[in-house]
């Protein structure tokens, strides 16, 4: 059906001098006639006005669509003559530059449209979209227009931020530079090399602050491509680093710490059962392989300390034995061979309606079947044999529906759980990852039982006991409340501790001081770069890993 009066003209491009003739819309499609009325024309080339009318044509451009229909304009176009002696264009034809440009098939608008879809989704997402709302483009079309952008233009940036991203991860990694001052990426470079980092510097000498992690490559091209900029230690990286060498202390110390008991759940929360957390027991295949993987790493462990004692360097034994170095780095500082600890039990949808169960079973109700029946009516939305195993667990004989021919081997196994549930969870001593964080936690914060394994550990270990005041007063009132006047003293103790691991760490502070000093006293860190960092891994992983590092540089850059 036509219509030529009443139309909405609001939806049409604002152009001055275009005028509607005719309208034609069905189920799917819009089509609209538009002649240019305004008058002169100016020459492309030269910029002469002129009047002079050539010829006419038409050209199909699409358009935003209206209520899921697409949409068509038939623009007629005029030519015209350019009357200028010595033009070397005699004819060309007017110009709509705020509607559609020279040879384009899509209206301006529209294709702002698609760049801005095509930066925030990409191309295939982008595509389904838009053929959602009545557009139709192709990824391709999508991606030519995202590529095509021009780069955004940003003010000089004066403070920035500098961490790695993976590419692929294991293998290649670039580099993302953030404006701290205005929250957002400035640049992506293809690699973490000291030289592209370098290069960049050079080309902004208006950098004076640099925020970075402890990269030995950043720091040296940011003294060799801006070497009067202040750096910045990430504080975040102060902390870990501070943990990581307090953990390699205490795994030193494996065999002495291992009098060292934490409270379990059970004895945080008397109500619930000890034997609550006693995993199901393993079949004998798992156990022989279990222990087979024991005997494997207690052989590398044997390795790795014998080589080292015949004075190898733990860089040449990782390449010795095809060993990570974080494990040869591990088994070099224990004093003894570091077992592993139990995996903590993992959280259950039973765990709402363990208290019912407890008290059902306190009420001496052994029917693990009717106990799920009842919680089940309580919204429970699990099966029955989670249930089955709970009450299994706790069982200090076998149900008594249990076959007789079952019930002399149930009866040794309820036997053998009700020993280990009477040892419990704190007769194992606790790994140094989960010690650690005894001495770096504040001591206002922690527990009765806590403070008490804290001073277990601080009896056992006189190392721990040298570095437990070193790591409060950097962690605490260095770091957290930004008091750097005491950096220099804390410094000279840590050189002096005696601790070795704790010395080698202080010894990287030292080779650092103005970086770590500016971390305590600047306002600066590289907090902002970790959340550019998880926009552009969201923007990576969308384009599924199959785009060029350029489209993925315009995407990270364009979006922001």
């Amino acid at each position: 059906m036509k219509h030529t009066s009443k139309l909405p003209l609001t939806l049409l491009p604002k152009v001055p001098g275009l005028r509607l003739e005719d309208a034609l819309i069905d189920a799917d499609t819009v089509s609209l006639t538009l002649a240019s009325t305004s008058l002169p024309a100016a020459c492309p080339v030269c910029g002469h006005a002129t009047a002079r009318l050539h010829s006419r044509y038409r050209r199909t451009v699409a358009d935003l669509a209206w209520s899921g229909r697409r949409v068509r304009l038939l623009l007629s176009v005029r030519k015209f003559r350019c009357s200028k002696t010595g033009c070397p264009r005699r004819i060309f034809t007017e110009r709509l530059p705020s509607l559609v440009e020279p040879y384009a098939r899509k209206t301006t608008r529209l294709h702002e449209v698609l760049k801005l879809v095509g930066f925030a989704l990409g191309g295939e997402a982008g595509a389904r979209l838009i053929r959602r709302l009545g557009v139709v483009a192709s990824p391709t079309t999508l991606l030519r227009y995202v590529r095509s952008a021009a780069s955004a233009a940003h003010p000089v940036p004066k403070v920035i931020g500098i961490d790695d991203f993976a590419l692929l991860r294991g293998r290649r990694y670039g580099t993302i530079v953030v404006d701290l001052e205005r929250h957002r990426p400035i640049e992506l470079l293809a690699d973490r090399s000291a030289q592209a980092l370098s290069a960049w510097l050079k080309g902004h000498p208006s950098i004076r602050v640099v925020s970075r992690d402890r990269s030995t490559e950043y720091e040296r091209g940011i003294e060799e491509g801006a070497p009067t900029a202040v750096e910045v230690l990430d504080r975040w990286h102060l902390l870990k680093n501070l943990r990581e060498a307090a953990e390699r202390v205490l795994e030193h110390n494996h065999e002495v710490l291992s009098v060292v008991r934490l409270p379990s759940i059970a004895d945080r929360d008397p109500s619930r059962s000890i034997r609550e957390h006693t995993p199901v027991p393993r079949s004998a295949k798992e156990r022989a392989a279990g222990e087979a993987e024991r005997r494997e790493r207690l052989t590398d462990y044997k390795k790795v300390k014998k080589l080292h004692e015949q004075g190898m360097s733990m860089l040449a034994i990782c390449c010795y034995l095809g060993m990570s170095r974080g494990a040869v780095r591990r088994y070099v500082h224990a004093d003894a061979f570091p077992e592993r600890p139990r995996r903590p039990r993992e959280p259950s949808m039973l765990d709402p309606f363990e208290p019912y169960l407890a008290k059902r079973w306190e009420e001496g109700c052994r029917n693990a079947l009717q106990m799920w029946r009842e919680i089940r009516e309580q919204g429970y939305p699990g099966a029955q044999g989670r249930v089955l195993q709970w009450a299994r667990q706790r069982r200090e004989e076998p149900a008594p529906t249990t076959p007789g021919r079952y019930r002399s081997s149930m009866m040794e196994r309820c036997q053998k759980r009700t020993l280990q549930g009477s040892v419990g969870k704190t007769n194992r001593a606790p790994s140094p990852k989960r010690l650690v964080w005894l001495l770096l936690d504040d001591p206002e914060r922690l527990g009765a039982t806590e403070r008490q394994a804290l001073e277990q550990v601080l009896e056992a270990s006189d190392d721990a006991a040298v570095m437990y005041p070193l790591i409060q007063r950097f962690g605490k009132k260095m770091v957290r409340h930004r008091e750097a006047e005491d950096f220099d003293g804390w410094l000279e103790n840590a050189l002096s501790c005696g601790v070795k691991d704790f010395e080698t760490f202080a010894m990287g502070f030292k080779r650092e001081h103005s970086a770590v000093e500016a971390a305590l006293t600047l306002p600066y860190s590289n907090g902002q770069t970790e959340g550019q960092i998880n926009r552009l891994k969201l923007i990576k992983r969308s384009m599924y890993g199959r785009a060029s590092f350029e489209l993925l540089r315009q995407r990270v850059l364009g979006a922001a």
